[in-house]
């Protein structure tokens, strides 16, 4: 559905950024980034914002997350910085206009990213893309996708795979789906239903393709080349919206 093109991702040292291009007008899609009635369209389970330096962000993102914050920079129509109570954590906005729309460039720093593990960093990036995408469906099309994020789960912990080849198990929640199906650490899905993975963001996209309660057939290659196919039941994810 979204064409690779579309999305610029990256994770150096203490900051993770998402670019998304919007094709709307730029004060449709500012507002929709600052104005609590509008981040509820696309964003926000509930939103309550005071849109000023020193004033406080905060917002239920629905699946048990929220967060909150001062606006510490506004650079009107341009760019502006949300910093946590506590001054550690960042998050910055930026648009642009470019050929195709508006440029929305999300950033978020933090000296903890750097302690981060690769399979939190590209969590913490493909939310932040998943709602990115939402924010395109709903002022191109009209369409809220949030209905569709998040739905399935096996019930482990994953990050891409040396040369993008598959993704690599880290853990294995205890009574999963994945547990009971005997995936281990350190497999490397390279397959879900004959189609090829080629990192942790392409797993999870081919996974929530997937009905809860169905089966998914997973490719999985384990330490010495060996190769097999493993049936995981499919399961709701376990924090609903």
């Amino acid at each position: 559905m979204w064409k690779k093109e579309r999305f610029r991702m990256n994770m150096i040292k203490e900051s993770i950024k998402s670019v998304i291009v919007v094709n709307a007008p730029l004060k449709q899609v500012w507002d929709a980034l600052t104005m609590p009635e509008h981040l509820n369209r696309w964003y926000s389970k509930k939103a309550e914002i005071d849109f000023r330096i020193g004033g406080k962000g905060y917002m239920n993102h629905g699946w048990g997350a929220v967060s909150e914050g001062v606006f510490t920079e506004i650079h009107e129509m341009k760019r502006f910085v949300l910093q946590s109570i506590d001054g550690d954590f960042k998050t910055i906005t930026s648009l642009e206009k470019v050929e195709n729309g508006i440029q929305v460039s999300i950033e978020y720093k933090a000296s903890f990213i750097t302690e981060m593990n690769q399979a939190a960093k590209e969590n913490m990036l493909f939310g932040t893309n998943q709602f990115l995408e939402n924010l395109k469906s709903v002022y191109e099309t009209g369409i809220d996708i949030r209905s569709k994020l998040w739905k399935a789960w096996i019930g482990i912990v994953h990050t891409t795979n040396d040369e993008d080849r598959g993704t690599r198990v880290l853990q294995v929640k205890e009574g999963s789906a994945a547990a009971a199906s005997g995936i281990k650490p350190n497999d490397v899905i390279v397959e879900l239903d004959g189609v090829k993975i080629v990192g942790y963001e392409s797993f999870e996209r081919a996974l929530n393709k997937k009905a809860v309660n169905s089966i998914a057939i997973l490719t999985i290659e384990r330490k010495g080349n060996v190769k097999f196919q493993v049936n995981c039941p499919v399961v709701a994810y376990p924090v609903p919206y």
